[in-house]
């Protein structure tokens, strides 16, 4: 089955991260409340699935109507930084994807996977890698991310300072703190500062 994702980049990406803070979220205050503005704001129900993840290996999903966001039971009572993250991720699809899911009927995990199952591997690809993109921008904004990461290496700098050469798995442990303000999980952040270039940008030794 062929289904037209439409392309996007990262950067294309940000534009419309940036549209939807201005329209539901105009402040950015973090940790960004997406349980809140999804269920508010946009009226989408949020169901915790029971055993979605055991029994079909999905975190969640947007149904067919894009009404519901389902998530799985045990992610949503006990992971939160995951529990967010899937929010996030699947409010990508629903901003992104609407033409995706028109005429489409799945109404069970089974009848969804059925549906991923059955279109091409390089669609299904973009789909699912422009709602990690989204759901990176949206609950790690660039701005208090680079403000965040330069406090937080400003206070090792003595530390940071004794190194003769900054290997790069310091942005993995750099991570691993900043994570914390934005209730999210490292790998979240580590890919937002890399994907960003503040990699590039914040110079270790001198910020």
């Amino acid at each position: 089955m062929t289904l037209q994702v439409p392309y996007y980049s990262y950067s294309d990406i940000g534009e419309k991260v940036d549209a939807f803070f201005a329209q539901y979220y105009p402040s950015r205050e973090i940790p960004i409340p997406i349980e809140e503005i999804i269920e508010l704001k946009l009226q989408l129900h949020i169901y915790p699935f029971p055993r979605l993840y055991i029994d079909h290996r999905q975190n969640g999903f947007l149904s067919a109507d894009r009404t519901t966001i389902n998530v799985d039971q045990v992610q949503y009572d006990q992971y939160i930084d995951k529990f967010r993250y899937t929010l996030a991720h699947e409010l990508g699809h629903f901003i992104l994807h609407e033409s995706c899911y028109k005429n489409q009927s799945f109404s069970s995990p089974i009848d969804y996977v059925s549906w991923l199952i059955s279109v091409d591997r390089e669609a299904i690809g973009w789909f699912e890698t422009h709602a990690d993109w989204f759901a990176e921008q949206i609950l790690v904004p660039t701005e208090p991310l680079e403000a965040i990461c330069r406090e937080v290496i400003a206070k090792h700098k003595k530390t940071f300072s004794a190194l003769k050469v900054v290997p790069d798995t310091i942005w993995s442990y750099i991570s691993n703190e900043i994570s914390g303000y934005f209730d999210v999980n490292p790998p979240v952040v580590e890919c937002r500062l890399r994907r960003s270039a503040l990699t590039k940008k914040i110079h270790i030794l001198d910020a």
